[in-house]
């Protein structure tokens, strides 16, 4: 069995062998020599100028010898060439995908299973690792593992419902490649090549440096699914009646001709029926409403079942929604219609309104108890009291509804400082009535106007107005003469929205019309501060929350069917949450109570159903160096090779321990001989 030194020229460090021998042949030095007088009555003895040329102790000769040959030998580094200490000829950096859109086909498991057979079949001269790219990338697998281990580990594997980072993955895969020892430097994947998986990073710098990239042969550009995104969940109240409006979105990729949609909320199922896709868009926009009760949560799950269909795991869909708690909305204005929309028997359990009569508005200013929304008509900013009121909502945060019924140069200047610029009038003679012709549907006040049950926006009609004009401010509403008829300000830190017009039957007939209820609630549950917690999230996402709940709480709970899965620690009002992996709705609780203060939805991401796949991603590409010149670099360097080999040996090691153990018996001995001496 070959015995090599890696630095032998340090063995000239055995040279100093002499330094003992030295030491063991110099002339002794007497020691505790009494001088007296009387020396002239003995005989002269001679005595011989140095010391006998022999070795006095052999033993410690030997030990410091010994000690100083094994030091000499560690530093020169030594290491055994034999079958079982080869230089690692290949690194290998397994990217598992653990992504949902890697369940279709069944692919997670045929790949798992590759990975398995892969392990068994890596010859000793193989480093392997493995890097589970899920949500975050995480080493499941480290170069330093065994592989029983590694085994196990992708035995454990469980499909996920996560996105995760490919760039992120291969930048973790490259960094454990930095420090491996192979000649040869491998990323293998293993995943399905999701086209917007790779399409996301394009732009990045190249990292990778002298690494080949293998990458699988996808089964196809493309799979047939169905699946569901999008959840929008609003309450709307009609009459005595609370409403739920739900919309979500169905994608259909493939030759499935039909699919079936089940909806239940609460425990009720509120429909289940078939739905034909043969001549339909590839993207469905699905509606429903129903009525609830505004008291409690609800919790919801919709579901679609269709084939053909490669990813069933995106067949289902969360939704949750808070309770409504009654907010308070002022009122300065004089319209009887407004009025009468507010009031307790329309608003009851929605909106507690309270009238500003105009004589008092000095009173309001001075009182400082706002409400969460302010309804006024711009007729009232002529006093300066009013126009204090609404600067102090706009500043605290609060909404504000502005009705412009009329113009006069006081309300021209303020409604110049709001943002928003008036146009001379048209001549009445020839102005005719104007119907609503665009409506931003997809804004919150709008959006559930795309049912049809609460009627058709553009039957209202909209007679002489206001004409404004606002660079800092979103238009919702057109008239079919192209006029703005309906702004969301976007300068103040409160919600400000602005009507070109009054409420009453001479500026518009949307007072008398059935959508103007909705209409009114949806503004000011949009115009009221919304709590910021967000209700959706994705699998296994992290987040942090303020709640008011949270002031005085020392912990959270996160449950699920009555079942604790966790408990997280509450600091200064602030918790730092992590969702659970999988899809669902999670209560969460505040210390011991059981009541949930906030009902999570958690459902995978949209991107993962787009089972559209790439064969030669461009991305790699750029993250690629030069490779040819990486190579020629390796090549022509060939003490790397015999390092990577003598860092897995640890003989000089133990040389060096031995080296010392020799040191300390020699000093044991030498002390042990020195106190039996005679003095």
């Amino acid at each position: 069995m070959p015995f090599s030194f890696f630095n032998p020229w340090l063995l000239l460090g055995a040279l100093a062998l002499a330094a003992p021998l030295w030491l063991h042949l110099r002339r002794r030095q007497e020691k505790n020599i009494l001088r007296f007088s009387a020396l002239r009555f003995l005989d002269d003895e001679p005595q011989p100028r140095q010391s006998p040329l022999r070795l006095r102790n052999l033993l410690l000769f030997l030990l410091r010898a010994l000690a100083l040959l094994l030091v000499v030998s560690a530093f020169a580094w030594p290491f055994l060439r034999n079958k079982d200490t080869m230089p690692i000829e290949q690194s290998r950096v397994y990217v598992f995908d653990n992504t949902l859109s890697h369940q279709a086909a069944d692919r997670f498991k045929h790949d798992r299973d590759s990975l398995l057979s892969e392990i068994n079949k890596a010859g000793p001269n193989v480093q392997l690792a493995i890097v589970e790219l899920a949500s975050s990338p995480r080493v499941l697998v480290a170069f330093s593992d065994s592989r029983e281990t590694a085994r196990e580990r992708v035995n454990s594997l469980q499909p996920s419902f996560e996105r995760g980072s490919y760039l992120a993955a291969f930048r973790t895969a490259n960094a454990l490649l930095a420090k491996s020892f192979g000649v040869k430097k491998r990323i293998i994947f293993l995943g399905d090549n999701q086209r917007n998986q790779w399409e996301e990073n394009t732009s990045s710098p190249p990292f990778l440096r002298a690494v080949q990239v293998d990458l699988p042969k996808p089964l196809g550009t493309s799979l047939p699914n169905l699946s569901l995104s999008d959840p929008r969940v609003q309450r709307v109240f009609l009459g005595d009646k609370s409403l739920v409006n739900f919309t979500a979105k169905l994608t259909h990729t493939g030759p499935a001709t039909s699919a079936n949609i089940a909806l239940r909320a609460n425990g009720q199922v509120i429909f289940n029926r078939s739905l034909e896709l043969d001549k339909e868009s590839e993207t469905i926009l699905l509606q429903g409403q129903w009525e609830a009760e505004p008291a409690s949560w609800l919790r919801g799950l919709v579901s679609v079942e269709g084939a053909p269909d490669a990813l069933p795991a995106d067949n289902q869909l969360f939704f949750s929604l808070a309770p409504v708690v009654e907010g308070r909305v002022a009122v300065l204005a004089q319209s009887p219609y407004l009025r009468l929309a507010l009031s307790p028997e329309i608003m009851r359990g929605q909106w507690a309104s309270h009238i500003i009569e105009p004589s008092r508005i000095g009173d309001e200013l001075s009182a400082n108890n706002d409400a969460d929304v302010l309804c006024l008509e711009s007729n009232f900013l002529q006093s300066g009291d009013a126009r204090k009121l609404l600067w102090r909502y706009l500043s605290n945060g609060r909404g504000v509804v502005l009705f412009v019924n009329r113009v006069t140069p006081a309300i021209t200047g303020f409604l110049r400082e709001l943002g928003f610029e008036t146009e001379p009038p048209l001549d009445p003679a020839s102005k005719t009535a104007e119907k609503f012709q665009f409506v931003l549907s997809n804004h919150p006040i709008f959006h559930p106007f795309l049912s049809p049950d609460y009627g058709n926006l553009l039957d209202i009609k909209v007679y002489p107005h206001a004409r404004l004009h606002s660079a800092q401010a979103l238009p919702l509403i057109f008239s079919d003469h192209g006029e703005e008829l309906f702004f969301q300000s976007t300068k103040s830190q409160g919600r400000l929205f602005v009507m070109a017009f009054g409420l009453d039957r001479e500026q518009t007939s949307w007072p008398v019309h059935q959508t103007f209820i909705p209409f009114l609630d949806l503004t000011l549950q949009t115009a009221r501060a919304e709590d910021p917690t967000p209700l959706a999230f994705e699998p296994a996402q992290a987040t942090v929350l303020q709640l008011s709940a949270l002031a005085a709480a020392r912990e959270v709970a996160l449950r699920s069917d009555q079942r604790e899965l966790g408990r997280f620690p509450v600091e200064q009002g602030r918790v730092r949450l992590q969702l659970p992996a999988n899809p669902g709705l999670y209560d969460l609780t505040v210390d011991d109570n059981s009541k949930p203060e906030k009902v999570f939805s958690v459902n995978p991401s949209s991107k993962e159903s787009e089972l559209a796949f790439e064969t030669a991603p461009a991305a790699l590409q750029t993250w690629q160096l030069n490779t040819r010149e990486s190579a020629r670099t390796t090549a022509l360097n060939p003490v790397k090779l015999s390092m990577t080999a003598i860092l897995q040996q640890h003989v000089w090691w133990w040389m060096l321990v031995a080296g010392l153990a020799c040191l300390l018996l020699e000093t044991a001995i030498a002390q042990g001989t020195r106190l039996k001496s005679p003095a």
